[in-house]
């Protein structure tokens, strides 16, 4: 019975820790429950960087009833100095006897350490209690820190027979109502959306968070031409939208003179591969640099094929509407899959319903 009771209080430190979401980053999504002989005391979640961990937040909610309880946490309690102080001294101060929590923070400030402390202050300490349900949560933390890169989602609608448009061009709208919001949500969960420049002359879209509450992610322009269209919506000299700009040395020179004083664009200069493409392999690591945990590609065709050509896709999430074109533009372009054994393949995959749509998501297996 102690067993169910623990997993009932770890599962609702993750729902807690489920309404951080799209706040929170680069932190993670944290929920916490304290129970005290069998009472729940408090309850809390990280709501937002730069506000208290869910740990303080429920220890101050809980006052003197802190005091010999147990905290259920999704993540293992921080231990360093960061916008705010270690949750492993709030702890101790607290009196709390016991932490149970499902997962270690890979963050090499943390990594164990957390544990050691709490441990050495008397403190019982248990972990692993659905973990794999943390994981999941924080999926993008974990895979940062694995990788030493932002984790990367490419997303797509296409029609059942793999088009993501007419022979016209036409795709407006492929995809129901209720998949548009769930592209919306997912830009407000990611730190930047990244498109190339014929999704940008095509749609010229805006690449902002409409259709649900959330934070506009940064924009990123994958492309070597910079043949932006007349009053591109991506341009606009507006300092809460910034757009990143990333291409070759000799086209930010030429570019950037004619949109000097822009405050909203960030250019990044990236090196060219030996097909003469842009190195995606420096693009990842330039994100990765400038602080970003999560990316989410929503350009057409040919930006998806090099993207799984170069082996950066981590999550691939397909919008399938019921209809058929029978001709038209393809979802992927050609990824020199010229064997079965050639294809991508995913380790784990499923499909959840979306309106009248289907929606798959994926998770690639590791080629490169």
């Amino acid at each position: 019975m102690a067993e169910t009771a623990d997993a009932t209080y770890m599962l609702r430190a993750l729902n807690l820790a489920e309404k951080g979401r799209g706040k929170t980053s680069p932190n993670p999504k944290v929920g916490a429950v304290l129970v005290n002989k069998g009472e729940v005391v408090g309850e809390a979640y990280h709501r937002c960087v730069g506000k208290e961990h869910a740990e303080r937040a429920v220890i101050k909610k809980a006052g003197l009833k802190a005091k010999g309880a147990t905290l259920f946490v999704n993540l293992e309690p921080c231990c360093h100095i960061g916008r705010t102080g270690p949750c492993t001294e709030t702890i101790i101060k607290a009196g709390i006897g016991k932490v149970v929590f499902s997962v270690r923070d890979p963050d090499p400030r943390v990594n164990g350490k957390g544990v050691r402390i709490l441990k050495k202050a008397g403190v019982t300490v248990e972990s692993g209690l659905l973990k794999k349900q943390a994981l999941q949560l924080n999926e993008s933390y974990f895979s940062y820190h694995k990788n030493k890169r932002p984790f990367v989602i490419l997303k797509m609608a296409q029609t059942l027979d793999g088009r993501i448009a007419t022979v016209t061009g036409d795709s407006k709208w492929i995809s129901g109502p209720q998949s548009r919001k769930l592209a919306h949500r997912l830009r407000a969960e990611v730190d930047a959306v990244v498109v190339g420049m014929g999704t940008v002359r095509k749609d010229n879209p805006a690449l902002t968070v409409r259709l649900v509450k959330g934070k506009n992610p940064y924009r990123i322009v994958l492309s070597q031409s910079l043949n932006f269209p007349r009053q591109c919506r991506l341009l606009d000299n507006n300092a809460d939208y910034k757009t990143i700009i990333a291409t070759n040395g000799e086209a930010i020179e030429r570019f950037s003179r004619t949109k000097r004083g822009r405050r909203s664009l960030i250019y990044w200069s990236l090196r060219t591969d030996s097909d003469g493409l842009l190195d995606l392999h420096d693009f990842i690591t330039k994100a990765g640099e400038f602080g970003f945990h999560s990316l989410l590609v929503e350009g057409g065709g040919s930006v998806a094929a090099s993207f799984l050509k170069a082996g950066l896709v981590d999550k691939y999430i397909i919008v399938i509407a019921p209809l058929v074109l029978g001709s038209g533009i393809s979802a992927v372009s050609d990824i020199r899959a010229r064997k079965l054994a050639d294809a991508v393949s995913f380790d784990r995959y499923f499909f959840q319903a979306s309106g009248t749509d289907n929606v798959f998501v994926g998770y690639p297996k590791r080629t490169v």
